[in-house]
């Protein structure tokens, strides 16, 4: 009788620790939601194991997994006001960085394949832009992270995950119109950085 009691204190006592630790979780993934820096660097460290196995799983090489992984992130980042608690945190963050995962990886599959059929037809001239262009993919990452966090992850939102201007503005909490100013700013910065590094490659290139 007496072990019987003790055992039901505990699983009391159990129940009563998940449930205020599922409310403190709630509560950390709702203030990362609303914007909270420190919360949101907690929510990252927290699921990125679990982002990294989801995009490593799908993707065809290393490099590939981790943009993937990058763009699965930000997503988990957007979605969090979405996050209620009835799973337990990876897991919903996995099923967020399976779905943007492979999304993102049949596109750029898509992207290789149309990339392959045109260069099935070699251009009459050589031209050390398209020597960058051939690494741009790589490159195009390191443009990103030069750019104001919000540019960044509008563009992302909009080229790498497809979402509509009305998409973007609700789950960055702002008007379209700064959707569309974020975007055309970002992308103007982006072609002066790819411009640049395109006249450096023609003047360093040798002549002939």
């Amino acid at each position: 009788m007496l072990e019987q009691q003790a055992n039901e204190r505990w699983e009391m006592s159990s129940s009563i620790d998940a449930s205020a630790m599922v409310s403190r979780e709630l509560a950390s993934v709702q203030r990362a939601a609303d914007g909270d820096h420190q919360a949101q660097a907690w929510l990252v460290h927290r699921v990125l194991a679990t982002v990294r196995r989801a995009a490593r799983s799908l993707a065809d090489s290393a490099s590939d997994a981790d943009d993937a992984a990058q763009i699965a992130l930000i997503e988990v980042l957007q979605s969090a006001r979405t996050y209620r608690g009835l799973a337990p945190l990876e897991a919903w963050a996995g099923r967020i960085a399976t779905r943007v995962a492979t999304r993102h990886l049949a596109r750029e599959r898509r992207h290789r394949r149309r990339v392959i059929a045109t260069d099935a037809d070699p251009p009459s001239r050589s031209d050390p832009a398209d020597e960058l262009a051939e690494h741009l993919p790589r490159a195009m990452r390191s443009y990103l992270a030069r750019l104001p966090h919000e540019q960044r992850t509008t563009l992302l939102l909009r080229h790498a995950l497809g979402y509509s201007l009305d998409e973007i503005a609700e789950r960055t909490h702002v008007s379209r119109n700064t959707v569309k100013g974020r975007l055309r700013l970002g992308a103007a910065t982006l072609r002066k950085w790819i411009r640049r590094d395109t006249n450096l490659a023609r003047r360093r290139s040798p002549r002939h």
